[in-house]
């Protein structure tokens, strides 16, 4: 067979290999695996620091869900000081925990959590809060920012479990969402665009989005979810709060998507001091007669009727007589270590 002839069989044939060739290929580069540390969690406050907390050398405490505000991670544009990430991230590592970086963006504080150069995007309310317009273009691309630099600096760490994002429920007055332009398809898109974002900046970790509220339509909420179904993000919320009327229906969407998502709870310092009459957040009712709800109880509504795989504990003890503390939750995770058995 003469050259000509050789190379004409060659092109005639490539195409008829090329698929198999190129399928062993891709197959030959596996994809790297998720993180997927699920279970007990305790949560810890900016700048507390890890070796205070309690019991975490208990093994059935997979880790730290601990809070950072965006002002100390970015104090100028474009200029990130990781080093308390960092820090935490060592620490974990050397103790054989799993740590996720809670980003905040939102405070209750008497400063906002905000980087100076987006404060013009920062609302303080009547109450007190500083609250971020997250529907913002502008906001939407900073927080971004953060999202890319913290995942290239730690998204391969093996002992990074991922990012959250706060609560999507905002204290603006009326007044404040008029002027910023508020709508409700706005501040869902936001949300999406940054969730989604942030999946791509920790392609190796999981996002924890904390839902519990859209102003003017909550339906948006399973919207989001509906979008995210199957991705590496976790849902959850701020309370576990059985009693809370107001949270009831957002307690359902744990179960609609139980088997399409990722869950998670957070037993808040709310959590530590509830009873049966504690129906309405913010004001003060009698204490049961039975009490306040055993940690235990609080568990076990989160692991049957939230069906979550990852719990965070806030580590409380500043409640008034009678009130749980974080040790009574200590015991409930040495009894049930896993979330899954029953």
């Amino acid at each position: 067979m003469n050259l000509l002839c050789q190379r004409l069989l060659f092109i005639t044939v490539l195409p008829f290999l090329s698929p198999i060739v190129w399928g062993q290929t891709a197959q030959s580069e596996p994809r790297p695996a998720v993180k997927y540390n699920p279970g007990h969690y305790v949560a810890v406050a900016p700048g507390f620091p890890l070796a205070d907390i309690s019991g975490l050398s208990e093994p059935a405490l997979r880790g730290v869900n601990k809070r950072y505000l965006w002002r100390i991670l970015e104090p100028e544009k474009d200029a990130y000081d990781l080093s308390a990430i960092a820090a935490d991230l060592e620490y974990c590592s050397r103790n054989g925990k799993q740590l996720v970086v809670y980003l905040i963006d939102k405070a209750f504080w008497i400063k906002g959590a905000m980087p100076a150069y987006l404060q013009a995007l920062e609302v303080q309310s009547a109450a007190g809060s500083f609250d971020p317009v997250r529907w913002h273009p502008e906001y939407v691309a900073r927080f971004l920012a953060l999202g890319k630099a913290i995942g290239e600096r730690f998204g391969t760490h093996p002992n990074f479990e991922g990012v959250a994002i706060q609560e999507t429920s905002l204290d603006m007055s009326e007044e404040d969402f008029l002027k910023y332009d508020y709508t409700p398809d706005k501040y869902r898109d936001a949300l999406l665009e940054i969730l989604r974002g942030l999946q791509q900046s920790v392609p190796q970790s999981r996002v924890f989005w904390y839902q519990n509220g859209l102003h003017r339509n909550d339906g948006h909420l399973r919207q989001i979810a509906d979008s995210i179904s199957g991705s590496r993000i976790a849902m959850g919320g701020p309370d576990i709060l059985p009693h809370r009327t107001w949270l009831r229906n957002t307690y359902k969407i744990y179960g609609e998507y139980k088997d399409a998502l990722l869950l998670f709870g957070s037993a808040q310092d709310d959590s530590y001091k509830h009873h049966k009459q504690d129906t309405r957040g913010g004001i003060d009712a009698p204490v049961h007669p039975e009490g306040y709800l055993s940690m235990e109880e609080i568990f076990l509504y989160a692991r049957d009727s939230m069906y979550v795989n990852y719990l965070f504990w806030n580590q409380y003890y500043e409640g008034q007589p009678g009130e749980r503390t974080f040790d009574d939750a200590l015991e409930v995770i040495r009894k049930y270590p896993s979330l899954t058995d029953r």
